[in-house]
């Protein structure tokens, strides 16, 4: 009922068209917000995704740019469970929204919310790409916190596509920011752990020694931490091509602190490189 009353609206009869179409499309918008509402406590969710859908395009006929982002964020809630891309799809497009109306820091919490599920969806590759995207417009409202975590999953999955490069460059931007704060100065060894081992994944023994050294300067008590230990220790391995020594500093190391599955799957990576020069050697001899 409530949909035909918005459609009928829109259509528009002799006071409407007095009143002016932009008053026509807000009368509409209301319908559909109040049908959207009550599909949802039917739990019809398909239904009042598409009813928050029109009132979304009613509101931009309305040029009422913040509740037709509303609207679409409100049908991307309906349809998540059923159909993830098309809630992603409807996310996006509120994002659009609030950038031409230059809310950045709403635009930056939706497409965070975008690379959430797509990471969800185990799309990285898209997901590595809106969490660059949140970044950028945290930035430019200058929540530094916020654009990190964004930048750090970012490095994450650069890492894991083997951009060693990148994921280097956001690893130790993060680290050099993180000692000289207060509250951030713990994580820092973290993130030059992270460094590194990109470093030695990267089949780059010389700038991984290089980035060792640079991190005790900028981070003095970072040879004390086991972190560094086993960084120095795998480097070494890796000089001499030796699987055993390697196999076992990471053993010792993950007996105290337990490995994660990212860190994990760069320490193959490593232990893969030593493998493959080992046999190089051998073969010229």
């Amino acid at each position: 009922m409530l949909m035909r009353e918005a459609e009928k609206k829109l259509k528009g009869g002799f006071l409407s068209n007095l009143m002016g179409a932009g008053s026509r499309y807000e009368d509409a918008a209301d319908l559909y917000i109040k049908a959207g509402n009550a599909f949802k406590l039917a739990k019809n969710w398909e239904a009042g995704a598409e009813a928050f859908r029109k009132a979304a395009g009613c509101y931009m006929h309305a040029q009422s740019a913040h509740e037709a982002a509303t609207a679409y964020i409100n049908a991307a809630n309906c349809i998540k469970k059923a159909n993830p891309r098309e809630s992603i799809d409807l996310l996006q497009q509120a994002v659009e929204v609030y950038t031409d109306g230059g809310r950045f820091s709403m635009a930056a919490k939706i497409q965070k919310d975008i690379a959430e599920m797509l990471e969800a969806e185990m799309d990285f590759e898209n997901a590595m790409t809106a969490y660059q995207l949140a970044a950028d417009y945290y930035e430019g409202e200058n929540a530094k916190s916020a654009a990190r975590g964004c930048l750090l999953k970012v490095a994450t999955f650069a890492a894991e596509s083997g951009d060693y490069s990148k994921a280097i460059e956001i690893f130790e931007r993060a680290g050099t920011e993180a000692v000289d704060d207060r509250l951030l100065k713990y994580g820092a060894k973290e993130h030059f752990f992270k460094a590194g081992l990109c470093h030695l994944a990267a089949a780059d023994i010389v700038s991984a020694r290089r980035a060792l050294e640079k991190y005790c300067d900028i981070c003095p008590s970072f040879d004390r931490e086991r972190e560094y230990k086993l960084l120095d220790d795998i480097t070494n391995a890796c000089e001499n091509y030796d699987v055993e020594s390697f196999t076992n500093a990471v053993v010792d190391f993950d007996s105290m602190t337990k490995l994660d599955k990212w860190k994990t799957n760069i320490l193959l990576k490593i232990k893969s490189t030593i493998k493959e020069g080992e046999e190089g050697e051998d073969n010229l001899q």
